[in-house]
């Protein structure tokens, strides 16, 4: 989108002048082929087309609120609008007399509007009336595609130079992968539009550090990722391939966004991952729409309940098209239109996943009698007479806090740190002639508004008396010590990993940190040991760590990180080791490397699609843990018996031999379950409705491995019908159904063994084969046992299962 703005300078005749010089002049679009709406009332904005442009009247039309009247919401700042649009010829029109911008006629695509220009004009009330702004503003924005395809003289967006490289390489990946033959019919023009724009979007999105998930932009980019590989099934295209399709927006989008080359690998890696991810999903799902459909035909039912389709469609990605060709064949229908409105809640969670949380002040600050007060933990950790400007408990002000009794305290200067990004907030005493408070931590409830959460210990703390404000300065050094880390770490993995490397998370703690960075694949013990080598190194340098306060744009000029979704004011501060590190960060720094002693990374693992997670430790706790484990190798040499070298081959041996009893004890534990049933009297075999029913057990202490091989087992003493078997481990219980598939359907394991697990208060389900229940072992398990014959029998009657 391109535009351009004004706050309080210049208004409608100068930004119509501006556009009408563009479009004409720089752009050289024919004078004629260009016509305007305004508001009906927009008196200012007629004047300026007519007497300052010499637009011809009927050139200017003149439309309701719908179409002219632009507004945030249902009340603050509204006002007119003018829209300039281009008339692309009678061929792409409706033929009507009465065509002409803002019309309405199905298919007419004459006049493309090209750009919107918003006067900024009112405040709307929350009764509607409309008050003249103090300062009127000026808000424009214009389509790139859009011109793009007017001055490259084409149709549409897709054949411009910006689309027409990836429209054509997802072409010839359906043709290679998926037997397509162009041209198709105007669906599969459609499907490529569709593949092209998303591919597009999700190479943006996943450069900028989103990842697929269930919230947030995460989700955004997870249902275009998935709608753009179910518009490619249309084309055959069944394998991945959004990951190739986003080498080709790089070559086509690289020069203005260089970024792009950087991230190239974690793109493709990210997209690949997912993709792969949904075709396993989509089998799950496709089998639990046929499962849910069975259900609902068993009890009669003759639509699927849209929120339960939205649920299939939203957790497995199965299209609501397939769902409705599911049920067709139970002779089903799918409730759309509860479908629709759970996709509209689905929508209205995403937005508020989306919007930042931190920003909104509890209604206890919006009471105090300052919006920000100064902080002085940069330079120092005590401060002397800071005065006590509001004190709260609960949600109500006070006038003074007692032994013993928990509250907030509003200093109006502190060195007190509030917690902020990825730092903790900082401890320590607040000191008054009266009494004395322990700071257990510090929040910040708006920007610049540090709060301390504090316990009383003795004597009382009154609203205007003056304290010593003392951070706890040991464990300070220590969260500075993890702080500075970090950062060396992000730099180390960036230089080491790859550049695509983005900070994602971080909790800096004075006992440990850990740090979420952006990345599709494990780390190999060769490359931390290379990461944790890098910091050390610069660690040992004892390189200074400098902090200064400069405008955005310098910072970013410099080579300075910042993160995608941080809010940043215009001047920020940078935290640098030169030639290492540059990032903008608010938290507290040490003077030199060689502060943090020493780094130790003790865990790498994944905790999202494309996000990685290291903690590790720094300074004392490094060394302490280094001890620590120093002591555990020796404790299990000892136990072992043997040397330090021959460690890890003693426990594999021990580990082998243990699994190999374990094996042997279980299959003497199978052979003695197989054998014991019939012999002793456990199976019960009865026909019921024609459907044999076998049940046996409980057998004890079998896993869940050896419970399937008895099933089999028993299936090969009864081939077609029903077994359950019950078994017991520990204080557990666990009942298990197989139905022979020439029984499915009407039967299902899945349904059989729901019911069961009511006779024990336990839960379970499964494919219409083989089905699983378990809970924790009753009272009477021998009565629970006992009614296993009489429930499956009810339910072989009900489903009319008689062969």
């Amino acid at each position: 989108m391109l535009g351009n703005f004004s706050f309080g300078d210049y208004f409608k005749k100068e930004a119509i002048e501006y556009a009408w010089d563009l479009m004409t002049r720089a752009f050289g679009l024919p004078k004629e082929k260009l016509s305007v709406t305004i508001y009906r009332d927009d008196e200012e904005s007629y004047q300026a087309w007519r007497g300052g442009i010499g637009l011809a009247p009927e050139r200017i039309i003149r439309l309701g609120e719908k179409d002219n009247f632009w507004s945030m919401g249902d009340t603050g700042p509204c006002g007119p609008c003018s829209e300039i649009h281009y008339d692309r010829g009678p061929r792409l029109g409706c033929g009507q007399a009465t065509c002409g911008p803002g019309c309405e006629s199905e298919g007419c695509e004459r006049y493309m509007e090209l750009w919107n220009l918003v006067f900024m004009q009112f405040d709307r009330q929350p009764g509607g009336e409309l008050k003249p702004l103090a300062k009127t503003g000026v808000d424009t924005g214009m389509g790139l595609e859009r011109i793009a395809s007017v001055l490259q003289g084409v149709d549409s967006n897709y054949e411009t130079d910006l689309f027409r490289p990836i429209v054509a390489a997802a072409e010839a990946l359906a043709v290679r992968d998926g037997g397509w033959r162009p041209p198709g019919h105007a669906e599969d023009r459609v499907a490529l539009h569709v593949i092209a724009d998303h591919v597009r979007a999700m190479t943006f999105l996943i450069s900028d550090g989103a990842v697929p998930s269930n919230d947030g932009r995460g989700y955004v980019l997870r249902r275009i990722m998935r709608r753009a590989i179910r518009f490619g099934r249309t084309l055959g295209l069944e394998r991945p391939f959004l990951w190739e399709l986003s080498g080709t927006v790089i070559e086509v989008m690289k020069n203005p966004y260089e970024e792009l080359v950087a991230h190239r690998d974690l793109i493709a890696q990210t997209a690949r991952r997912e993709e792969e991810r949904f075709a396993e999903t989509l089998a799950v799902g496709l089998a639990k729409v046929e499962e849910l459909a069975h259900g609902l035909s068993a009890d009669k039912r003759a639509v699927i309940p849209g929120p339960e389709a939205f649920r299939l469609y939203d957790t497995f990605g199965v299209p609501l098209d397939l769902i409705k060709d599911v049920a067709h064949g139970w002779h089903l229908t799918v409730d759309e239109t509860g479908f629709e409105s759970a996709m509209q809640e689905q929508r209205e969670r995403s937005r508020r996943g989306m919007k930042p949380t931190a920003s909104a002040a509890p209604a206890v600050a919006a009471r105090l009698p300052v919006r920000h007060i100064e902080f002085g933990g940069y330079e120092t950790t005590t401060i002397e007479g800071a005065r006590v400007l509001a004190l709260v408990r609960g949600d109500a002000l006070v006038d003074e806090l007692a032994a013993g009794e928990e509250g907030q305290v509003l200093l109006d200067r502190t060195p007190f740190y509030a917690e902020g990004g990825g730092q903790v907030g900082d401890t320590g005493f607040l000191t008054a002639s009266t009494g004395v408070a322990f700071v257990r931590d510090t929040q910040a409830p708006l920007p610049g508004l540090n709060m301390h959460s504090v316990v009383v210990r003795e004597g009382r703390l009154r609203a205007g008396d003056r304290v010593r404000a003392e951070v706890d300065r040991g464990r300070r050094e220590a969260v500075m010590r993890s702080h500075d880390a970090t950062h060396l770490l992000h730099a180390a993995l960036r230089d080491v990993v790859g550049l695509h490397v983005k900070q994602a998370g971080s909790l800096v703690n004075p006992d440990r940190f850990r740090f979420d960075f952006s990345h599709y694949a494990a780390l190999s013990d060769d490359i931390l040991a290379q990461v944790e080598d890098e910091v050390n190194d610069v660690i040992r340098r004892d390189l200074p760590i400098r902090t200064s306060v400069m405008p955005l744009d310098e910072a970013l000029r410099r080579g300075a990180l910042a993160f995608f979704g941080d809010k940043y004011g215009d001047q920020v501060r940078v935290v640098e080791v030169p030639g290492f590190s540059m990032e903008l960060c608010g938290g507290t720094h040490a003077a030199s490397t060689g502060s943090i002693g020493v780094l130790k990374v003790t865990q790498e693992r994944g905790i999202a699609a494309g996000i990685r997670r290291i903690e590790a430790l720094a300074g004392e706790e490094a060394l302490r843990r280094a001890r620590e484990d120093g002591a555990l190798v020796e404790r299990v040499q000892t136990t072992l018996n043997v040397d330090r070298h021959g460690l890890h081959e003693s426990l594999q041996r021990v580990l082998e031999q243990n699994r190999s009893l374990q094996r042997e004890i279980d299959s003497l534990k199978l052979q003695m379950a197989a054998g014991s049933g019939a012999a002793d009297g456990e199976d019960e075999i009865r026909e019921v409705a024609g459907v044999k029913v076998m049940v046996r057990g409980p057998q004890e202490g079998l896993d869940k491995d050896s419970v399937r091989a008895l099933v089999d087992h028993s299936r090969r003493r009864l081939p077609t019908g029903v077994i359950v078997q019950w078994s017991v481990r520990e204080d557990r219980v666990t009942v298990t159904v197989s139905v022979s598939r020439d029984l499915i359907p009407p039967l299902h394991a899945g349904e059989i063994v729901k019911e069961l697990a009511g006779l024990f208060d336990g839960r379970g389900g499964g494919r219409p084969d083989m089905a699983e229940a378990g809970g924790r072992r009753p009272d009477d398990l021998k009565a629970a046992r006992g009614r296993t014959l009489e429930m499956v029998e009810k339910i072989i009657r009900k489903v009319g299962a008689a062969r």
